[in-house]
């Protein structure tokens, strides 16, 4: 199943930022037809096509293929800047 999710994200990641999967694809080095067989035959794209992907499309290769968001991601940081706050407020008031 995880090369589905692959795919549905880098369509999503590229839809959000106005960008055909072409030119995503031929930015990474691939041609479309390549892409579409890689994923027709349920492949994923060879690691450095991966990360060429990612790349263009502002993320990870991870988040491509776990969509899991690195620790260092900019929502990442946020949410642990929002706990800070949270734990310093927790503290401060003597909350359990």
């Amino acid at each position: 199943m995880g090369y589905i999710d692959f795919y549905e994200r880098v369509k999503s990641l590229a839809k959000i930022n106005n960008l055909t999967i072409e030119y995503v694809v031929t930015q990474a080095g691939l041609s479309l037809g390549a892409y579409n067989s890689y994923r027709r035959r349920e492949n994923l794209p060879r690691a450095d096509e991966a990360q060429k992907i990612a790349q263009t499309l502002g993320t990870t290769v991870e988040y491509l293929t776990t969509g899991k968001e690195p620790d260092n991601s900019p929502n990442s940081l946020l949410l642990k800047d929002m706990q800070a706050v949270i734990d310093q407020y927790r503290n401060s008031q003597k909350l359990p």
